[in-house]
């Protein structure tokens, strides 16, 4: 048996067996959900997308490289598009351009030498003569600093900054164990009209010991082998302290007769 994981799969197996079920395994989809916040998160991340692919481009190929200004505007035309192709409102576009403006200025020293965008991962977790298990991912950016560190890092739109994020994290430490690194970077992106880049881009290093990737890693393997057991049951567990903002509680609201 080979069961296929992601760092999101396990933060929902992890929070609820039957919400996992419902996402990973029938793959449901709310009808009606507020995805306001997701499109401007995924805007920005299409933007810095293209901005790190360019200069990685640039690095990779010096007669195809540009000035940093140019890397600025090629990006802004992208994001631009977005509105031409109806794929993001105007007002939300200009908001991540705006932004995105700020974002460049303020870390147009910071050393960084982009080595991978937008990185697929597939490796083995796990495996015995029974079962294997894959952990799949896409790292949104793979740099190395001035000092020769080569780390992974995910860039997380916020609505407000968090000075102190902590390292247990599934998909922090997924990406870790995925690139054999021993550090992470959460790059921050916040929206707060009111506040200046200083407070509202923040980059939280986050470093790891290998026996807490390890344990880590057992723990993962310890939620999977329940899920056999659910499979074979056919009855997902419900885990009713997290059901006020879960979206599937419609589901699990009603009768389970009138599931099907």
């Amino acid at each position: 048996m080979i069961i296929t994981i992601s760092p999101s799969s396990i933060e929902s197996l992890q929070s609820c067996p039957a919400a996992y079920n419902f996402s990973s395994v029938l793959r449901l989809r709310p009808l009606e959900e507020d995805t306001s916040k997701m499109d401007r998160g995924t805007c920005f991340h299409k933007m810095l997308k293209t901005h790190y692919n360019l200069i990685l481009a640039g690095l990779n190929d010096p007669a195809t490289r540009i000035p940093y200004s140019q890397i600025n505007l090629a990006v802004i035309e992208v994001a631009r598009e977005f509105t031409r192709n109806d794929e993001f409102p105007h007002e939300m576009v200009e908001e991540c351009i705006g932004n995105y403006n700020d974002y460049c200025i303020f870390y147009s020293s910071d050393g960084w030498t982009p080595k991978a965008v937008e990185t697929p991962f597939s490796t083995e977790l796990y495996s015995d003569e029974n079962i294997k298990v894959i952990l799949e991912g896409v790292i949104d950016l793979v740099v190395e600093t001035s000092d020769g560190i080569t780390f992974p890092v995910d860039h997380k739109t916020v609505s407000q900054n968090d000075r102190n994020p902590t390292i247990l994290s599934n998909q922090f430490m997924a990406y870790c164990w995925a690139l054999n690194s021993k550090n992470f970077v959460k790059n921050d992106i916040g929206f707060q009209k009111t506040y200046g880049p200083k407070d509202r881009f923040h980059r939280h290093v986050m470093s790891y010991d290998d026996t807490l990737l390890d344990e880590w890693k057992n723990n993962v393997i310890l939620d999977i082998m329940k899920t056999i057991g659910y499979k074979e049951n056919d009855y997902w567990p419900r885990n009713y302290s997290n059901c006020k903002y879960c979206r599937y509680k419609r589901i699990c609201e009603t009768t389970p007769d009138s599931r099907q």
